[in-house]
């Protein structure tokens, strides 16, 4: 059988996104900045959110440059997007046996040792180049040069190769969206010392991400913002700290009354039995559970029907939740998971505050299989 099955149809459970509000986010965060070249993060699919669709939304408005974590995200931006005049930036250490390919898809790895560079430019094909991304650990511990003499030196192995050249120099910080001033200060006076002694210029600078961008931007270079969060629209300070500026949401999530019937007093839902009807109550169950991303944990939390609260009952289970109601609601009846309905709305911050995470991993954490709409 040949026909294409229509998994709305067959299973009500998907996620909006809205590349328009990606857009206008980054025009308010290069706005909010003064910032003149914007780096937009789209690894883990864009945070859940769909690189493909986000960098083609993104070079609609003139973004020209990526970031991703992997050589396989950055190999099927390259190979399903049709323009090609953009850099992909590869965030993390890369396997130096990868060198062909990413001088194939014209992909710029961050690189933080000279022993990397200097096994790089055996394999790079001749006639051809590299372009490398100088990664500083200035105190997130990951990866990168960490002194003054090694910036300095990789600097200048970079600079005498005719098979390398570099396009960036950054950093990445730890506390930049948290209340640690003082670690996030040793950090920027890292950097400025050790690029400083290397003479390296200006031009190649980024160190502001997210947090930066919005709570340190009189502290830092800002000519280069290097941004993920932000773009789809979320907080990534939440809960400790408040939005300086107003984003636009980009994601929803909703489902659809699969099932709809009265308990009875002294019945229960789902496994454990953990929720009992102290009195007759109409519950629903919507096709929605921990295998696409709604969390075990978010029993309790509110959902929306017809613009009212209502709230998820019994344990969350791998397919299925079962929703309070305030009366009986037909098959089919929309119900918003996150988003607005009405008056209210559900916030992913509210959502990540409720599972006691952070918004980057709830979006991540939602699965294939729900789908993702594009309007």
């Amino acid at each position: 059988m040949n026909k294409k099955v229509d998994i709305l149809r067959t299973r009500p459970s998907w996620i909006t996104v809205d590349p328009e509000a990606i857009q206008e986010n980054a025009r308010i965060i290069m706005q909010y900045t003064g910032a003149k070249r914007l780096i937009a993060v789209v690894k883990a699919n864009a945070y859940g959110f769909g690189a493909v669709a986000t960098v083609k939304a993104l070079y609609e408005i003139g973004v020209r440059d990526f970031a991703v974590a992997t050589v396989a995200e950055a190999a099927i931006i390259r190979q399903e997007v049709t323009f090609d005049d953009f850099q992909i930036l590869l965030l993390g250490v890369q396997d130096v046996s990868f060198v062909d390919i990413m001088v194939a898809y014209h992909l710029s790895p961050a690189v933080g040792d000279l022993s990397w560079l200097q096994q790089a430019v055996q394999l790079i094909p001749d006639g051809k180049v590299l372009e490398v991304q100088l990664a500083i650990d200035t105190g997130m511990g990951r990866m990168g040069a960490h002194s003054q003499s090694q910036v300095k030196e990789m600097y200048e192995f970079i600079q005498s190769s005719d098979k390398l050249k570099l396009v960036g120099v950054f950093t990445h910080f730890a506390t930049a969206d948290d209340n640690n001033q003082n670690y996030y200060d040793h950090q920027v006076e890292n950097f400025y010392e050790w690029v400083h002694g290397a003479n390296i210029p200006d031009k190649y600078w980024h160190l502001a991400n997210s947090g930066s961008a919005l709570w340190h931007k009189k502290e830092i270079n800002i000519h280069m913002i290097r941004v993920g969060s932000v773009l789809y629209g979320f907080n990534p300070g939440a809960p400790e700290r408040d939005m300086p500026i107003k984003l636009k949401s980009v994601l929803s999530l909703r489902s659809r009354i699969g099932f709809v019937h009265e308990l009875q007093v002294g019945e229960s839902v789902s496994y454990g039995a953990t929720y009992t009807a102290q009195k007759p109550q109409w519950v629903a169950t919507l096709p929605i559970g921990y295998a696409d991303g709604y969390l075990r944990r978010m029993t309790g939390m509110r959902v929306l029907v017809a613009g009212h609260v209502e709230h998820v009952i019994g344990r969350v289970t791998m397919d299925q939740i079962v929703i309070s109601l305030d009366k009986k609601y037909p098959v089919n009846t929309e119900v918003t998971l996150i988003g607005q309905d009405g008056d209210e709305e559900i916030t992913i911050e509210e959502f990540a505050e409720y599972a006691k995470t952070i918004p980057h991993e709830i979006s991540t954490t939602f699965s294939s299989r729900l789908p993702r709409i594009y309007n």
